[in-house]
This record gives C-alpha cells, sequence and structure tokens, in this order.
C-alpha cells in the first residue's frame, strides 16, 4: 500500500524561497560540482525586480520567547549589540579546517627559495597585480544588484507567488527609510532545479549577463557547486548554514546561520531534555553532508544518548527506500529521530511512521523541516517535532522585529504574513548589516574585508554572526520550534539559544 505521505510530494514548497544575494564576476570559471548527480529536467524560473533604496537601517528589537520550564535559555535575552557566549555541547562538531600559511614547501620539505636567491632565473621580478577590474560589478551611484539561486522546481515546487512577495520585501520597506547611501537594489532571482550543474549555470548567468554584485544560495551540494564558482570569481557569496567540509577553504564565502555540525549538540541536547535516550540518525546520501552525520552521531553518543540507528536516504528518496527505513527506525526502538533531509522526505517518513503506529520525536537542525508549510501538510504525523531554526516563528517576531507584519501586509496588498517571508526578510536584513558597515564606497573585495573584520553583525532575526579571514561560520546561536498540530503550525520554543 502506497505511504499517505507521498500524495504531498507535489504540495510542499521549502527551501526554495530562502534567498537574499547574488553572484558575479569573470567569465569561464567554475564547474560542476560532481559529488551529486543531476536530478531535475524542470525548465526555470527567472523574475527580476528593482527597488529603490537609500541609506538607513531598519530597526528591531532583539527579545526572547518565553520557553517552557524545561528549554528555558539562561541568561538576558541577547540586543542588537550582544552575543550570548555559546556554551560548550556535550562534544564539539569535527574541527572546521582553516587555512593553511607559512612559507611553501619543496618536496623535499625545505623552504622554496625566494626569486632573488636563483642566480639562473631570468627575467623581471612580476609586478604586483592590478586592482580587480570587476570589484564594483553590480555596484553602481543608483544600483546594487543581488542575485539569488534556490530549488523552485526539482525538490519540490514552489509557488511562484510565494517567491514574489517574499525576495524584494525588506528591500522595499528600507527604500522609505533612505536606502543604501542612496541606490537601489535589484534582485535576481534563478531556480537551480535542485541540481548542482544548473547551480552553477544559473550563477554565472547572473554574475556575467545580469551582473550580480553578490550571491545568495539555498541548498546542499547546489551550494557548494555555485560557491566554488564564486570563489574563483571572487563574488561574495552568502548562504544557509549546512555542511562545512567543501565550503570551509573557500575565501568568498560566508555562512549567515550555524552549520548543521555546530548545531548538532544542541540538537543532542534537545532529545536529552525532552527524556529520551534511544535515538536514531537519518541524513542525506550526499558526500557533501559527510560531516553532519558524523557530528550527528558523535554529539548523540557525546551527550549520553543510545544510537541505536544511523543511516543514509537518497536525496529524493522512493517510496520504498522510505518505507523500508521508517520500519527499520521502528524496529530499532528509537524515540527519536534526528533528521537532516528535504522536506519532501522528512514529510514521507512521518506519514509512514503513523501508519506504523510509530511516534518518535522527530528533531533536527534548520530551517526547512521548520517552516509552517511542513506543519500544515505533516500535522498530525510530526505532531511535537522541534527543529533548530535562524529565524523564531511568527508567534514572537513582534516582539523582535514589530517592522515585519505590517510590511509585509502594506507590500503585498494586505495578504497575511507567512514564515517564508520572514526567513527571507532575516537574510536580507542581515544582508543590509554588511552592506551599510561597508560604506558607501562599496566594492567586493571592501565587502569581504568588512565581513571578515571580526565585528559583530546583528539584525534581531537571525542570531548574530561574527566572521574572521578563516571563520567562515560566524552564528554560534538558533532558535527552537516545536510543531503545534492543533493549530497546524509551529511555534517558538527558546530565541537566541546557544544550548539547551
Amino acid at each position: 500500500m502506497r505511504s499517505a505521505g507521498f500524495r504531498f510530494r507535489s504540495l510542499v514548497a521549502l527551501t526554495a524561497v530562502l534567498a537574499a544575494a547574488a553572484c558575479g564576476q569573470k567569465a569561464g570559471v567554475g564547474e560542476a560540482d560532481q559529488a551529486a548527480a543531476p536530478v531535475a529536467t524542470s525548465s526555470s524560473f527567472t523574475s527580476t525586480s528593482t527597488v529603490t533604496t537609500g541609506a538607513a537601517s531598519a530597526s528591531g528589537t532583539a527579545g526572547t520567547a518565553t520557553a517552557p520550564a524545561a528549554l528555558t535559555r539562561s541568561g538576558p535575552a541577547p540586543t542588537a549589540g550582544s552575543r550570548a557566549a555559546s556554551a560548550a555541547g556535550p562534544l564539539s562538531p569535527p574541527a572546521v579546517p582553516s587555512a593553511r600559511s607559512g612559507p611553501a614547501q619543496t618536496a623535499a620539505g625545505g623552504p622554496v627559495p625566494s626569486r632573488s636567491a636563483r642566480p639562473n632565473d631570468a627575467g623581471p621580478a612580476p609586478s604586483a597585480p592590478g586592482p580587480d577590474p570587476h570589484d564594483r560589478d553590480g555596484v553602481s551611484d543608483k544600483e546594487i544588484v543581488i542575485g539569488i539561486h534556490a530549488p523552485l522546481t526539482g525538490a519540490a515546487p514552489v509557488p511562484e507567488d510565494s517567491v514574489d512577495k517574499a525576495k524584494d520585501l525588506y528591500w522595499k520597506f528600507i527604500a522609505e527609510r533612505g536606502g543604501i547611501f542612496g541606490r537601489n537594489v535589484r534582485v535576481v532571482f534563478r531556480d537551480d532545479q535542485f541540481n548542482p550543474s544548473r547551480a552553477v549555470t544559473v550563477c554565472r548567468e547572473m554574475v556575467e549577463q545580469e551582473h550580480a554584485f553578490v550571491l545568495f544560495g539555498i541548498g546542499t551540494d547546489q551550494v557548494v557547486s555555485c560557491a566554488r564558482y564564486a570563489s574563483q570569481a571572487g563574488v561574495p557569496y552568502f548562504s544557509m548554514g549546512g555542511g562545512e567540509a567543501a565550503l570551509a577553504e573557500l575565501r568568498n564565502y560566508f555562512a549567515i546561520s550555524m552549520s548543521f555540525p555546530q548545531q548538532a549538540p544542541m540538537v543532542a541536547q534537545v532529545v536529552k531534555r525532552a527524556g529520551k535516550t534511544k535515538v536514531a540518525v537519518v541524513v542525506i546520501n550526499t558526500p557533501n553532508y559527510d560531516d553532519t552525520f558524523a557530528a550527528m552521531v558523535q554529539s548523540a553518543r557525546g551527550a549520553g544518548l543510545s544510537v541505536v540507528r544511523a543511516d543514509r536516504i537518497g536525496k529524493q528518496a522512493s517510496e520504498s527506500e522510505v518505507l523500508a527505513e521508517t520500519n527499520n527506525l521502528r524496529t530499532s526502538g528509537a524515540e527519536a529521530v534526528i533528521v537532516a533531509v528535504a522536506p519532501v522526505t522528512f514529510l514521507n517518513l512521518a506519514h509512514a511512521a503513523q501508519g506504523q503506529a510509530y511516534s518518535p520525536l522527530w528533531t533536527g537542525p534548520g530551517l526547512a523541516n521548520g517552516l509552517n508549510l511542513v506543519a500544515e501538510f505533516g500535522c498530525p504525523s510530526i505532531a511535537g517535532a522541534r527543529f533548530l531554526s535562524p529565524m523564531p516563528e511568527l508567534d514572537v517576531i513582534d516582539r523582535l522585529d514589530p517592522d515585519y507584519k505590517p510590511a509585509y501586509r502594506k507590500y503585498n496588498n494586505g495578504a497575511e504574513p507567512d514564515d517564508l517571508g520572514l526567513a527571507v526578510w532575516g537574510m536580507e536584513k542581515t544582508l543590509h548589516q554588511f552592506l551599510k558597515a561597508a560604506g558607501p564606497d562599496l566594492g567586493r573585495s571592501r565587502l569581504i574585508a568588512t565581513v571578515q573584520s571580526g565585528q559583530e553583525f546583528a539584525s534581531g532575526v537571525f542570531p548574530p554572526v561574527r566572521f574572521g579571514p578563516n571563520q567562515r561560520f560566524g552564528a554560534g546561536q538558533a532558535h527552537l520550534l516545536e510543531a503545534d498540530c492543533a493549530n497546524r503550525r509551529y511555534r517558538t520554543l527558546a530565541t537566541f539559544a546557544s544550548s539547551f
């Protein structure tokens, strides 16, 4: 019998709408990541919009949601200028490799002699490189171009109007408050079809044809592929946190929320606080999530939990694969299941589990499985599910940023705000902090230097971030959400937490 969850495959729209910045630069660089094979053939959706912006920052007062006793965050609520110190988890995630430094070495292990020490070398020493002619691509006195790529098709269809409502909402709001030093913001969106090869193609288009100044991506394999291209092209690239290993050495890459390995100790703490002792881990079977899988297993064991099953599942898992995995989870006796999978796969697992009278605590890193569309189609199968998230939910946003809901209604003809729009709003607000700090003399090199300068950037929606020259994963906090199936949506249990 077919799992009930499969009828939702064409209904769930998820991580695709989460984007806020683009690509740019030199033609002919970057190849598709081969870690994941292409999985979609749908045609792409292209959307471009222009909004006038100027020079002031939107305000937002950071606060905290009241959490249940078992999950209340200790310490004062963070403000826009402060950041709670991260509590060490029971087991630290795998170390992020740092850029190597020091003198070059010969094959024999000794230092490479300098040019002056090589008497047989002919010709003058090379001159210092000149300024990058593409440094200000996508920036003029009147405009900044931001490019976004996300899986509008392939992972699950996302309603086009959801993207249109969200993608430049924040910039319209800023336009009425002076904007970014008198400049307009033009948002360019491309569908990467959940396909890493396609992601490189659309990123190159946004850089070389649309002259995007920066790029923002959503996804796993697609982000790795496009981020590698952006690094070669000299384009600043931002994304939500996912895996680390394939991205840590890219000089132009920055994750504006906690990576999945960073979240692993907190996820284990959520399970332990819920009183569960037997846990299973299910992660997408792509090399770009190898570090996520290892971190989730190690952190669960480090927290004293018994890992009764640890498995990988296909990026677009078949019905038979989902049913088999669900049966294995049930027979393992797992009381909690940590998932780092696409929303469609999560829903199919949850519905299949309900069909087998199996109701574990579903949990994991954020953000895709903590969106209200998941609760809408997942309840009651996902009742009580708890996911970390880079953003809070709509139930507390008025205290953290009272501007979001009124702005959404104003610029979308009175439509009721949703959490997809809030995710984009939070990402764009974070990007605004970067652009504002870089100042009016804006260029790619200046923006990168500003972002990795060590200063803290706080939006009041996403947790604060702080980057350094060798630190690409700058967040240390997350929000915690719970599926409220009585209302078929998520509610906020804790905000700006670094441990539980």
